[in-house]
């Protein structure tokens, strides 16, 4: 089974992680794989750091309908990311995108889609809203 890697980096008001998350699972649902949901500490975290970081990728997998796992990796996002979506074999790669409105994406969803070994699928900010307005556009897909 290729699972399905989604970067999780927080769920306050400046992430993008609840839409990727949401749209994460429902790839999964819909082609029958597993998700890793992943979040990334700077290199030489303390461990309550590791161990808030781990705390919510648990919380995201008991939420989560599917077969879930989770790890904690630490360096650069994009560069664990990446390397994530290599060793499992990803068949998809999840990121949110909270860059600045004048580019198309943030340098993290920019660098982990030239450098994955897969497709990847950025999600916006307020892709929440727009699916509520348009909720057939994501049907098409997942």
């Amino acid at each position: 089974m290729n699972p399905v890697i989604c970067g999780v980096d927080g769920w306050d008001s400046t992430s993008g992680s609840a839409p990727a998350v949401h749209l994460a699972r429902r790839l999964a649902e819909r082609f029958d794989e597993p998700i890793v949901f992943v979040t990334v500490v700077d290199a030489g975290a303390d461990e309550p750091a590791r161990e808030a970081a781990g705390e919510l990728l648990r919380h995201t997998v008991e939420t989560s309908s599917g077969e879930s796992f989770w790890t904690v990796e630490e360096g650069h996002p994009a560069d664990c990311l990446v390397a994530v979506a290599r060793e499992r074999d990803a068949s998809f790669v999840v990121v949110g995108n909270h860059g600045p409105r004048s580019s198309l994406l943030g340098s993290i969803s920019a660098e982990v889609s030239r450098r994955a070994p897969c497709p990847v699928v950025v999600v916006p900010q307020g892709a929440e809203r727009g699916r509520d307005e348009h909720p057939d556009r994501l049907a098409e897909i997942a």
